[in-house]
């Protein structure tokens, strides 16, 4: 138990000189180094900045996922847009169904409007970045999830059948 409680005492003792090292140096340290050392991060120009966007939506985004989007559009005009409110009423699930795919989608307009100001005003948004990850997970789950559970639910015969998207 003593050689517990020496070694802990001996890592505080090392931590506090280290700390008192660290601060000793950068008090010693002039201003006009530390301005030199920092990374100098230059805007992006608008063209470098559309450039960017580009190949960063062409990186993330699913290759199916236009074509699930129009296909969504598509499905809405030949069936919900023409149903009226009894038979939407009628069919348990569907109001819900179409308002996270209706909510999805707007998320992705959204992310997406967001990322191509950010990169048009000169930031290089990474992969990495909350709004592109968010996007991503509303291209996932929209054409992944909550879109095919809207056409189960209208047309039971036309479920697809799972599909890994890895594969396609």
């Amino acid at each position: 138990m003593d050689s517990i409680l020496y070694s802990v005492i001996t890592l505080l003792l090392l931590t506090g000189g280290v700390l008192l090292l660290m601060h000793e140096y950068n008090k010693k340290t002039p201003l006009s180094e530390i301005n030199e050392q920092a990374p100098q991060l230059t805007p992006l120009s608008k063209e470098e900045g559309e450039d960017h966007f580009s190949t960063l939506m062409n990186a993330i985004t699913p290759e199916w996922y236009w074509r699930v989007n129009h296909e969504y559009i598509d499905f809405l005009q030949a069936t919900i847009k023409r149903m009226k409110m009894a038979e939407i009423n009628n069919t348990p699930g569907l109001f819900e169904a179409q308002r996270r795919c209706s909510d999805l989608n707007s998320a992705v307009y959204k992310y997406y409007d967001n990322i191509k100001k950010r990169c048009v005003n000169g930031e290089k948004v990474s992969p990495s970045d909350l709004d592109v990850l968010n996007l991503r997970q509303c291209f996932h789950e929209f054409s992944t999830e909550a879109y095919p559970a809207l056409v189960v639910l209208i047309w039971p015969e036309n479920q697809r059948p799972w599909v890994n998207p890895a594969e396609v």
